[in-house]
């Protein structure tokens, strides 16, 4: 096993996305299968196996990535280590972000404003990486007493000529082109729930992994889309306005988490300008009626 076999393995596993784990590996599609092929010749094992156009872990690829992951991201962490032990830099808070990312990414701009010389390293998950804090969206009350958690509702962006002062039956909608997050979100089967309950599949007419790309393609109008009120913020174009959605409860709660462990005096002190950027971002009037 060579190590560029595992960590591409790896990411396929986290992702458990063949395309899109070969764009951002930057490798040819081909040549990443091939290698994951090359790879479960080597063990006699089947790692994979294709689920529609998705892959999923089989037994053996789930104990193979439990053992690989923690020692990846211990190689991907010696850089680092080593350069702050050395005096160097500072330790660098790691983040995963699974929710709430443009919020997140925001208050990370605003703490480098007063605080140059700090570092960060984000990722999108926090299954198989070392992390500091965690944002994610949570279904049920999170046991963590140091997490901070906050509730949000979740609107409809329509059209501009479709907006109404009264709360829109989701039903309603069951026709109309959706533009959602990939499948692979939290926030994404949190709305394909709400959208089952009502009755019907969302016909969706484009998906992305990034938020801010559905953001802005819901915002010009060219598809509904469901709207968190709190971390997404408002509309920016008057082609679209944000309705609120009569089948309720349909909400999510965000958590801000610590790690388990003792947090360096970086983490820990970003985490606190975190938890305020956020209250304030709750503080500001809802951009959904009540």
């Amino acid at each position: 096993m060579e190590l560029q076999q595992l960590r591409y393995f790896d990411e396929v596993a986290r992702t458990q996305h063949v395309t899109n784990s070969a764009k951002k590996l930057n490798v040819a599609q081909p040549a990443l299968t091939q290698s994951i092929r090359r790879l479960e010749r080597e063990l006699g094992v089947t790692l994979f196996e294709r689920v529609g156009r998705n892959v999923r872990l089989t037994a053996c690829g789930d104990a193979l990535q439990k053992r690989v992951a923690p020692l990846l991201a211990a190689l991907d962490e010696l850089p680092e280590e080593l350069a702050v032990v050395a005096g160097q830099q500072r330790a660098a808070v790691h983040l995963a972000i699974e929710s709430a990312s443009g919020l997140a990414v925001d208050a990370i701009a605003a703490y480098r404003l007063a605080h140059p010389d700090a570092r960060f390293v984000v990722t999108q998950e926090a299954s198989s990486r070392r992390w500091d804090l965690r944002v994610r969206t949570v279904r049920a009350e999170s046991a963590d007493p140091r997490a901070r958690r906050f509730f949000e509702r979740i609107g409809i962006a329509v059209p501009a000529e479709r907006a109404s002062q009264e709360p829109l039956p989701l039903s309603d909608l069951a026709d109309e082109p959706f533009i959602c997050l990939a499948g692979s979100r939290t926030f994404r089967a949190v709305c394909d729930e709400a959208c089952a309950h009502a009755g019907f599949v969302p016909r969706v007419a484009f998906e992305s992994d990034s938020p801010a790309v559905v953001k802005n393609m819901i915002g010009l109008g060219l598809g509904v889309g469901f709207w968190p009120e709190r971390s997404w913020g408002g509309l920016d174009d008057s082609s679209a306005r944000l309705a609120s959605i009569a089948d309720a409860p349909f909400a999510r709660t965000i958590e801000i988490a610590p790690t388990s462990g003792p947090l360096s005096k970086e983490a820990a002190a970003f985490h606190g300008f975190l938890v305020s950027f956020f209250e304030e971002r709750w503080r500001e009037p809802s951009p959904l009626c009540s």
